[in-house]
């Protein structure tokens, strides 16, 4: 993320929206929602967020290993359901994180700019995608995932 990306938020402003987006929007993505606008609420942070799919449908299922390994840290994406890139306006979200440099790069093609795009793990080649895995392989990706976002937040709670 650039530094000073997303402006400095005035007292009493509207919450920042942030989107999460992978693939199908049935596992990371809607892992990150849930694990960031669960931070979020507890440390009384002005961001909310939102996950879409590059490849999905609007209204599937959250895959129920993702459920599952959130409901083990206290978290509820129970009612999630997948939403396309498709059907989203870019313009209503303050910063768009990603799991991968490719998913960076298609939202580049659909004019996204670059400089509002952050990728989680960046450094460590992104957050690999857990679908048809096991619970354990499920339970790995929600960790990783917890860590980018909890790196994400501090970077974000830098700048309001």
């Amino acid at each position: 993320m650039q530094p000073g990306m997303m402006q400095k938020a005035d007292k009493g402003e509207a919450m920042k929206k942030i989107l999460f987006v992978c693939t199908g929007n049935t596992c990371r993505s809607p892992m990150a929602e849930g694990i960031f606008n669960h931070i979020c609420r507890n440390e009384n942070l002005p961001f909310t967020a939102e996950s879409a799919g590059i490849c999905t449908l609007t209204g599937l299922p959250v895959s129920e290993n993702s459920v599952c390994a959130l409901e083990e840290v206290g978290i509820d994406i129970s009612k999630v359901t997948a939403t396309s890139i498709e059907d989203i306006n870019f313009d209503d979200y303050a910063l768009v994180a990603v799991m991968t440099e490719e998913h960076k790069m298609i939202l580049c093609s659909y004019g996204v700019p670059a400089e509002k795009i952050y990728v989680l793990a960046e450094e460590t080649g992104g957050i690999s995608d857990p679908y048809g895995g096991s619970q354990g392989i499920y339970r790995k990706c929600r960790e990783e995932i917890e860590e980018a976002v909890k790196i994400l937040t501090e970077r974000l709670r830098e700048e309001i």
